[in-house]
């Protein structure tokens, strides 16, 4: 299927075709001449420039802004009658997912958290509970890739499976490994006390516990205390304190 005619028109069927000629270059596929790909109207100078406006860069103050704007306009919303994941009542409430499964949202999400877990070379493996953790933890393993970090993803299940290994953990953790706990949003810090006794039980140790949002419920404070956290975003953040 040629994407350029099927689902592109104009300036964006343009621009797909310059970056699949980029990509044809960068793999040798496409002989050069004249400092062109064959048959090509761009030089190979211009391509490159294009690629870098189609490229997200990573910039980490603009990111956190980026993801800030993000999670006020899709996930936060105050005023509302709700009943926590802890079995909390709650007038406002901060939905994680509808950042986490947004494109832009997870790949920001990712970034950051690697940026926090270079400060933490020791660690080797991602993950916490399911579902709030799977999206978090797989795309930091993914991009761990990209940076050198080399993160290995785990997903804790909320109960033993009834088959097979009965294993909670989806994912291979060893004992002694060094390991960080993700989460959407922390509260009072239930879901990742979880995922922390299911790491524990396979002789895994939880190094630090991160979020994206972090909603300064003081009701965490035991869970502080026990536990290294670090949060993206805290609450009065979001609400522009």
């Amino acid at each position: 299927m040629d994407l350029g005619q099927s689902i592109f028109t104009g300036r964006e069927a343009e621009r797909a075709q310059q970056v699949r000629l980029l990509g044809s270059c960068v793999a040798g596929r496409t002989q050069i001449e004249g400092g062109r790909p064959a048959g090509c109207p761009w030089t190979c100078a211009q391509l490159s420039d294009i690629h870098l406006q189609v490229t997200p860069t990573f910039e980490p103050k603009a990111a956190k802004a980026r993801l800030l704007q993000l999670v006020r306009e899709r996930a936060y919303k105050d005023g509302i009658d709700i009943t926590l994941a802890s079995g909390k009542k709650s007038t406002f409430y901060i939905n994680g997912k509808k950042v986490t499964l947004h494109p832009e949202g997870l790949w920001l999400i990712a970034r950051l958290l690697l940026l926090e877990l270079k400060k933490y070379p020791e660690i080797t493996a991602v993950g916490g509970l399911t579902i709030g953790a799977d999206p978090i933890a797989s795309a930091v393993a993914a991009l761990s890739f990209e940076t050198g970090q080399n993160l290995k993803a785990f997903l804790v299940r909320k109960e033993a499976k009834g088959h097979g290994t009965g294993s909670r953990i989806e994912g291979d953790l060893c004992h002694g490994e060094l390991v960080a706990i993700v989460e959407d949003t922390v509260t009072t810090g239930g879901s990742a006390r979880k995922a922390i006794e299911a790491v524990r039980e396979v002789g895994a140790v939880p190094v630090i516990v991160t979020a994206i949002a972090d909603r300064e419920d003081p009701d965490a404070a035991a869970f502080r205390a026990e536990f290294k956290v670090v949060s993206l975003l805290t609450l009065k953040e979001i609400r522009g304190g």
